[in-house]
């Protein structure tokens, strides 16, 4: 299973959501910037809440 950290994490989400700004994927849509800013940040934290660091259990006998 892959690992992920709070910083990939980040640059995953900022990469993917700048991306679409950058090619005016939200231009006829009425998402403000501060929008944005907000849905980056939901994602991040769901996304960190999804892939957090599992605690490895001992096996039992």
């Amino acid at each position: 299973m892959k690992s992920y950290t709070k910083e990939s994490i980040d640059e995953l989400v900022e990469s993917i959501i700048n991306y679409q700004v950058k090619e005016n994927q939200f231009t006829n849509s009425p998402v403000t910037f501060r929008d944005i800013t907000q849905i980056k940040e939901i994602f991040k934290e769901r996304l960190i809440n999804i892939y957090h660091a599992r605690i490895e259990y001992p096996k039992e006998d």
